[in-house]
């Protein structure tokens, strides 16, 4: 068993998924209307295992199905080999990095805040989160 799909609200897909593109290289898959539950729009990214939903409601209602309170996904983890590109491109985004070894450049892990606020976790494929 294997996690293969994130959903991530955010308030501007276009800005979302432009920056998910450029700091870690997922490919767009497709835009949508999604139904249902869950009106409003999505873009679908892939980083070629996990799918990664960025959803827009069409309105921020409190009983919408797109609120979950305090429950739910705390924080995102991505494995990358380029650790130093992804940091740059997130200086470009005036995001700053934190929780890294400030003793080894490129490191080997570090966080971030996106542009939502969502904290995402950044690892090497040896510093990963393998059990």
């Amino acid at each position: 068993m294997r996690i293969r799909h994130l959903g991530i609200v955010t308030d501007d897909l276009e800005r979302s998924a432009e920056f998910y593109e450029k700091v870690f290289g997922f490919k767009r898959l497709g835009d949508i209307r999604t139904p249902g539950h869950y009106p409003g729009k999505a873009i679908d990214l892939s980083d070629g295992e996990v799918n990664y939903s960025l959803l827009c409601p069409d309105e921020r209602v409190e009983t919408s199905h797109w609120t979950q309170g305090t429950l739910g996904p705390n924080h995102i983890g991505v494995e990358i080999e380029d650790t130093a590109h992804a940091a740059e491109a997130l200086k470009g985004y005036g995001i700053e990095i934190y929780g890294e070894d400030k003793e080894q450049w490129p490191p080997r892990f570090f966080k971030f805040k996106d542009l939502d606020g969502v904290e995402v976790d950044v690892a090497t494929p040896d510093r990963s989160w393998k059990f």
